[in-house]
């Protein structure tokens, strides 16, 4: 039980993503919900796609289920966090202010402010890879603004020596390689060597509903990009999941993904930077 397996002085946090409230599963978000009481994290990160069609009523139930988690929620809005393509009377408020509700429910939560974590040692900076529309058919697409990316990353460098520096978006800035879905991050490329430069440990994502970590060897630590799976019924490659992420401030970084099935909840170690090799692609 990965409950018995926190190590003493870690921070540990929770990753979650692709909520897709309207289309959420219900039981896995109970297992999270039993996991946040019973880890007592020092944060619940979540990455984006926390509703499905981008409508009040998505915005309010995810806001009510965050509301009765005992923790510090930090968000990141996804693409299906604006209006739904699909709903016309909706459009103009795409075009026009497609994070409005995403502002107005999560605007208190939303981690383009830095979020401090167990005294320094996890910093926490959101950057929002979503877009309403785009020059380019699919608009799902992540988009890196570089002027945004900068900021965030000024945000992140100060601090203490030893601490994590984790930066939260929707889009993951390199596809996976087992990605059941085509991944284009606009600029995500100069992103990543950027945070890289910047000393980033952590870039955090979702988007592909499949757990992933891929790291990459820098002169301070490895920078590792992780993804989170869905909470909701709109699977691919693997059940409902999410994330347990430890940082030691000796410098040893875990992932750990709580897969949740329908008879059972299964946990395995995905990463761990004590032997990253054998359990990370660069």
């Amino acid at each position: 039980m990965i409950v018995d397996e926190i190590r003493k002085g870690a921070g540990v946090v929770i990753h979650v993503s692709d909520i897709h409230f309207g289309a959420e599963d219900p039981a896995a978000l109970e297992v999270v919900h039993d996991y946040v009481r019973r880890l007592k994290p020092s944060a619940l990160l979540v990455a984006g796609d926390i509703t499905q069609n981008g409508v009040r009523r998505e915005f309010a139930a995810a806001r009510a289920w965050f509301d009765r988690l005992e923790t510090t929620v930090i968000t990141t809005p996804g693409n299906h966090d604006t209006p739904a393509v699909h709903l016309p009377h909706h459009f103009p408020r795409r075009l026009a202010s497609p994070f409005s509700y995403y502002r107005q429910y999560f605007g208190d939560l939303d981690g383009a402010t830095p979020t401090i974590l167990n005294g320094g040692l996890i910093q926490v900076v959101s950057l929002n890879t979503a877009r309403g529309v785009q020059g380019r058919l699919n608009w799902a697409n992540g988009v890196i603004r570089l002027e945004d990316l900068n900021t965030a990353l000024n945000l992140l460098k100060d601090g203490r020596p030893d601490a994590w520096r984790i930066l939260l978006c929707h889009h993951p800035l390199r596809e996976p390689g087992h990605s059941e879905i085509s991944v284009d991050t606009r600029r995500g490329g100069v992103g990543l060597q950027r945070c890289r430069a910047a000393g980033v440990d952590v870039v955090l994502s979702g988007h592909v509903h499949d757990a992933f970590a891929h790291a990459m060897p820098t002169s301070r630590r490895a920078l590792v990009q992780m993804g989170s799976g869905t909470l909701s019924t709109r699977l691919r490659a693997t059940p409902p999941s999410f994330c347990i992420i430890q940082c030691d401030a000796d410098g040893r970084l875990t992932q750990d993904v709580v897969s949740i099935g329908r008879h059972a909840v299964e946990t395995r170690r995905n990463y761990d930077s004590r032997i990253a090799p054998t359990l990370a692609a660069e």
